[in-house]
């Protein structure tokens, strides 16, 4: 099974994972308005993973260098919970790009999704973040 890591896993610096962490939940109401999650990682050049080996609603995978991948994951909210985006990654050379190149990278990702998400639901009022990036 592939090993995937967290920023601060592969940087062993809190600094960058904590600034991922933060911008993704920044963006994760958006993706309440995704409804084919297939489509928006076709959109990106990525694909999904199904089914998800970790825990969440949906997976999808995007190759941001030569065996080095960004995976973002989605959980709904709930009763108990709000919308999680995660991002994780993996590859055997993900560990040789600096953590700022990183976490770079996965938010150009989301924000390249939400423009996916702003597209595909033309007048629908969506979360401010829609329009931002």
């Amino acid at each position: 099974m592939k090993r995937f890591f967290t920023l601060k896993e592969i940087e062993g610096v809190i600094v960058h994972d904590v600034y991922l962490k933060k911008e993704a939940a920044r963006r994760a109401e958006a993706f309440e308005y995704l409804a084919d999650p297939a489509a928006a990682a076709g959109f990106i050049g990525g694909e999904t993973i199904d089914p998800p080996p970790v825990r969440c609603d949906w997976m999808m995978k995007k190759e941001l260098f030569p065996q080095v991948e960004c995976y973002v994951l989605f959980s709904r909210r709930d009763d108990e919970l709000p919308s999680s985006l995660r991002i994780l990654f993996a590859g055997e050379r993900a560990a040789e790009v600096k953590g700022e190149d990183l976490a770079v990278s996965a938010i150009a990702v989301i924000n390249h999704l939400i423009r996916f998400i702003r597209l595909s639901n033309p007048g629908r009022m969506l979360p401010e973040i829609c329009a931002v990036v």
